[in-house]
């Protein structure tokens, strides 16, 4: 299928939206001064008083922008209060002036990402004309609201060591992150492969991530849709409790907003450099892995101006980046290849191999006996055709150890833009329009040259128009809409046609389930060898198209004591994809059919199968097809922030949620309901199935008729799941300053509502649209399915036995998560702020998949033992999952001043959930335990350092010129991490339950923590033992750790004057520069040899980097 005709089915699924009524709920009392709340700009708000602190009423006020030269008036209120917003990130001056009055002016005020930065001036008796500059730097805390969040400045995020460049890495900064490896099927291609970012004890897969204000989470894997260039971010915010209502989403939030340009004109060039030289060796490894990388680009920002024709200043400013990458990677890939001789069917000094077509039963009641190959070779004219056509693509031997060894090398390019425009309409009108756009493509070569490579592109841009409103001198108004876009595609590039090199080959049973387009082999796997599986010779194309829109409409209303902010957020969400399956069939060659029947161990040969041409399994799949799905979501909200005292500030917030199910790609949907009896229910709005829309209907009737019965029957709704109508999460917090301006206490409490992320889509690929057939020849006897034709000529379809089912439920519904904190600020000496917070989190009616088709522990057949016997394994996508985090978070910041800038961050937490698990008999007294990310101590240090060498410095301060070149101006900065090893659950290594599900549990009889652990024994496998057969083990969930780790990662760089207004920056940067391995959990067998062992590390060795920095 075309993209084109992608294109065309993804406009089709667009359905109507729900409406919704507004909520409105507005508090009148009477008075005072207000707080704002807004997701990407910040407010600057405070009072004018007297040498008597007194309010002094009609004091008029201006706040300007030194970038920009803009301003903004207001006048203050009745009790000498006034606020000013929304305002863009940037440093302002703030002045205050009234007739008798001197005029008050405070510099140099730094305002942050959605801070409410609170600027107090002082007027003295006397004329407009005497002016009193105040030089003071606003404090640290926050003293307007109970969030707690941490921003990154512009300057740290450039200036740290941050590894590939990618901001998020920078969220384990701030206490209650962790930073992990991402999870699920990630793809590399896309920077949304940042889904490990876990904030306050939410999975990382619940994170949001805005961009100037619209929401860039790519919802289906977690992580980002689109990656900015850094050097383009003014900074960002990482925010873990938000208790505006404005906020949605269940998980912590990237804030970042963009560089806007200036009255001057600014930019930069750069390029960074890594290979392979500047690296160390893996601790496991033998050799490094080749690799080359480049990241280079620049920026460019100022006034819009045409020369005689346009001069923006003022008023038009742009601002453009852009960023490119080129990597390549390789990698020393041994594969075990057959010889020539076993090409030609000698096996001889191999594993004897036996002949199945010699098969008999045996003297015995039961087995079978078969005759050995004389000499150990196969006769020529019995060699498969098949195998000898398709073996073209197998190389042989180059190396003295009778392996293939080849170096692949992995080419991976990235492109990404942005361009910003602000304009200044009128004083009180304001435009922003913003596009984005990232382009990434790799391409991975075979390890077998002659199967080509495989190509994945990810290709994803965005566009965010506002425009904000100054209505009178109370009200604002704020527009903002966004449409994102992205794609995921797989190419393979094989020097072949798979349709038509089957028909050369002569293998039958895939004709009509092929699709022509797809250029690739059958997967062949044989065991004991380097097969054709996972090569790029069967890379499918597979395709993701997901398109986004987002509108938001904020009213703010300043009214006395309150501010009242109310709006609404409509979003709408498109998803298609195609089948990522192996059209051209799947063939797996064990080695079973040319093993002694008799006594098997040490017996036959998967090639030797190959040669022969009996497969003992195969899985056909329906030809490629789209599915997917949309869907239209609502949230109001209405924020009220009361000052009801000057030291006192609440914050009440009440959140609506209309977020329903997906509705299914041409109402394609199927769910599975265990409480009916016809338990398939199929989207469609008659009693009859669309043949149509749902081109595998026939087969699935075929298959389950008797159990399935349509929406329309079943009286549930397209998208097969209800709505849940009841989505309210009220928010509230307090500020509270006891003691003046140096310390606060703030506290909060809301509920927060997940995003449906992957299972949104999970109704959309069952049957009657999706199946894939497996079949299993007969093992023992004289095989009758061959790779010629091994389905026999059965129609597809006709073999499927039990089919597998991980479904929605029909009432399932949003998970939520309660979130309050209490905690205090204290301002110390020297710019310094001490920060200590209990942070808690309550997960309920989380997303799980729970498995309903599990037999109890017993003999027999599994599937004849199952509650649905028609069917293998079903889980439902239920909300059976609950969780709690408690934590302690502490943090210690100084403002950077003479050289010097430190944030220090402490978590001690712990982190439960309670979830189904079949592996422990559904028993929920073993399934409590640790989360898979919890990390009970996290330490974090950041800190940058003017390094006391040169001119005027406590070292070599009267270094000359060429002295002080070398040796002054070298900054040092850095990132230290440590934290808790990952917990893991011991394991057995055979289903001792017989219930058909890996990963069961032992008997705990003694500790299992190994006093004195080593690589070879990380635990006590002794403290376990495998259980009775037909029961399960009693030991806990993940009670096991893994290795704790520290890492150090630092940048040294100079700046060099080049003129007078540009410098040259030389930086180096390593990466976990003590070379500190951070070993992986073991392998958690305690039954087998291997059980114990830890084989891999979970981090990087050793990077460093080197850049050249042009800045004008």
């Amino acid at each position: 299928m075309s993209a084109q005709e992608g294109t065309t089915m993804h406009a089709g699924a667009r359905k109507r939206c729900h409406a919704l009524p507004l909520l409105l709920v507005v508090w009148l009392w009477a008075g005072g001064t207000p707080l704002v709340a807004q997701l990407q700009s910040g407010r600057i708000l405070g009072s004018v008083s007297d040498a008597q602190v007194a309010g002094i009423p009609g004091a008029t006020v201006t706040v300007t922008n030194l970038a920009t030269n803009l301003s903004r008036t207001v006048v203050t209120d009745s009790q000498g209060n006034y606020v000013v917003t929304p305002l863009d990130p940037g440093t302002y001056r703030v002045s205050a002036v009234l007739e008798g009055f001197q005029k008050t002016v405070r510099d140099g005020i730094v305002l942050t990402v959605g801070q409410s930065a609170r600027v107090d001036l002082a007027l003295d008796l006397g004329t407009i004309s005497t002016e009193v500059q105040v030089t003071a730097d606003v404090p640290l805390l926050n003293t307007e609201s109970a969030s707690l969040s941490q921003v990154i400045s512009n300057e740290q995020i450039v200036d740290l060591p941050l590894n590939g460049r990618g901001f998020h890495e920078l969220a384990r900064l701030t206490p209650g992150a962790t930073l992990l490896a991402p999870t699920g099927n990630v793809q590399t291609v896309r920077p949304e492969a940042v889904n490990g970012n876990v904030i306050g004890g939410v999975s990382g897969w619940q994170t949001r991530f805005l961009l100037d204000g619209v929401d860039i989470t790519e919802e289906h894997q977690g992580g980002t849709w689109i990656q900015t260039s850094i050097d383009a971010l003014q900074e960002f915010s990482i925010q873990q409790n938000a208790y505006s209502a404005e906020f949605h989403g269940a998980g912590g939030t990237f804030n970042a907003t963009t560089k806007s340009g200036t009255n001057a004109f600014h930019g930069s060039l750069f390029e960074f450099v890594r290979n392979d030289a500047f690296d160390a060796r893996n601790f496991f490894a033998q050799t490094k892995e080749p690799l080359e990388r480049n990241q280079f680009g620049g920026t460019l920002g100022g006034p819009l101006w045409i020369p005689g024709v346009y001069n923006g200043r003022n008023r038009t400013f742009f601002f453009v980046s852009y960023e490119g990458q080129r990597q390549k990677k390789g990698n020393v890939d041994v594969s075990i290849v057959p010889t020539a001789a076993q090409r030609m069917g000698d096996f001889s000094g191999l594993a004897p191999i036996y002949d199945p077509l010699t098969t008999v039963p045996g003297p015995s009641s039961s087995g079978a006996v078969r005759g050995q190959f004389p000499g150990n070779v196969i006769p020529q004219d019995r060699l498969s055709p098949q195998a000898q056509y398709f073996n073209q693509y197998i190389p042989l031997p180059n190396s003295p150890d009778g392996t293939f060894v080849s170096t692949p090398t992995t080419e991976f390019d990235a492109n990404q833009v942005t361009i910003r425009l602000d304009q200044q309409i009128t004083t009180n009108n304001k435009l922003f329009a913003r596009f984005s756009r990232h382009q990434t493509a790799e391409e991975t070569p075979s390890a077998f040259p002659a199967l080509g490579s495989t190509r994945l592109e990810g290709p994803a841009w965005n566009l965010a128009v506002a425009m904000t409103s100054n209505l009178g001198s109370r009200m604002i108004h704020e527009l903002r809409i966004s449409r994102m876009y992205g794609e995921y595609r797989s190419t393979a590039y094989f020097q072949g046609e798979g349709t038509r090199l089957l028909q050369q080959a002569g293998v039958t049973g895939l004709e009509g389930i092929q699709d022509p387009n797809i250029a690739s082999l059958p997967a062949f796997s044989f065991s004991g060898y380097e097969g054709f599986s996972g090569n790029a010779g069967d890379g499918r194309p597979k395709w993701q198209d997901r398109g986004e829109y987002e509108i938001t409409d904020n009213l703010t209303w300043i009214m006395g004591k309150h501010i009242l902010k109310f709006g609404g957020r409509i979003y709408r969400r498109n998803i298609l994809f195609t089948d990522a399956r192996s059209h051209n069939g799947v063939f797996d060659f064990t080695g079973v059919m040319t093993q002694n029947p008799s006594s098997a161990s040490g017996t036959g040969d998967g090639f030797a199968d190959w040669m022969l041409g009996y497969p003992a399994n195969s899985t056909r799949s329906n030809p490629a097809t789209w599915w997917g799905g949309s869907g239209t979501y609502w949230h109001v909200f209405v924020q009220d922030d009361l000052k009801v005292t000057n030291t006192l500030t609440l914050n009440l917030g009440l959140r609506y949620e209309f977020t329903p199910w997906l509705t299914g790609y041409r109402n394609q949907a199927a769910a599975f309901d265990p409480s009916r009896d016809r338990p398939i229910i199929v989207s469609s709005k008659t009693d009859q199935i669309d043949l149509d829309a749902q081109p595998l209907a026939d087969v699935g009737s075929a298959l389950f008729g008797d159990l399935i019965q349509t929406s329309s029957q079943a009286g549930v709704p397209l998208n097969l799941t209800a709505t849940d109508k009841r989505q309210f999460a009220p928010r509230f917090g307090f500020a509270w300053r006891p003691y003046g301006d140096r310390t606060v206490v703030r506290g909060g409490y809301g509920v927060f509502y997940e995003s449906e992320g992957t299972s949104g889509r999970l109704n959309f690929h069952f049957i009657p649209f999706s199946l894939s057939e497996s079949v299993s020849a007969t093992q023992n006897v004289v095989p009758t399915r061959t790779l010629e034709d091994f389905y026999l000529g059965a129609p597809f379809g006709a073999s499927v036995g039990t089919v597998n089912w991980n479904p929605l439920p029909l009432n399932a519904s949003m998970g939520y998560d309660q979130r309050w904190n209490l905690g205090i600020q204290q301002e110390l000496v020297g710019g310094t702020m001490l920060e200590l917070n209990y942070v808690g989190t309550k997960g309920s009616h989380q997303q799980q998949a729970e498995p309903i088709n599990i037999p109890e522990a017993g003999p027999g057949s599994v599937q004849d033992r199952r509650p649905y016997p028609r069917f293998g394994n079903v889980s439902v996508h239920s909300q059976a999952l609950s969780s709690d985090y408690h934590a302690l978070q502490a943090k210690l910041q100084r403002r950077a001043s003479a050289g010097l800038w430190y944030l220090v961050s402490y978590t001690f937490s712990k982190s439960l959930t309670r979830q189904p698990a079949p592996e422990a008999g559904g028993n929920f007294t073993y399934d409590r335990g640790p989360s898979v990310f919890d990390v009970p101590h996290s330490l974090a240090l950041s800190f940058g350092y003017e390094l006391p060498f040169g001119r005027g410095k406590p070292l070599l301060g009267d270094a000359g010129g060429l002295a002080h070149a070398l040796v002054g101006g070298w900054q040092l900065q850095s990132i230290v991490n440590y934290r808790s090893g990952l917990p893991f659950t011991p394991t057995i290594s055979r289903d001792v339950a017989n219930i058909g599900v890996g990963g069961q549990r032992p008997n705990r009889i003694g500790a299992g923590k190994a006093d004195n652990p080593t690589l070879d024994a990380w635990f006590d496998k002794s403290a376990f033992a495998v259980p009775d057969e037909f029961t399960f083990g009693d030991s806990g969930r993940r009670i096991l750790r893994a290795e704790h780790q520290w890492n150090v990662d630092a940048s040294l760089f100079k700046q060099f004057a080049v003129t007078a207004g540009s410098t040259l920056e030389l930086r180096a940067e390593a990466f976990n520069l003590l070379n500190s391995p951070y070993f992986a959990a073991p392998n958690t067998q305690v039954d087998t040899a291997a059980g114990g062992r830890v084989t891999s590390t979970s981090n990087e060795a050793r990077q460093i980097q080197f850049a050249l920095k042009y800045i004008f």
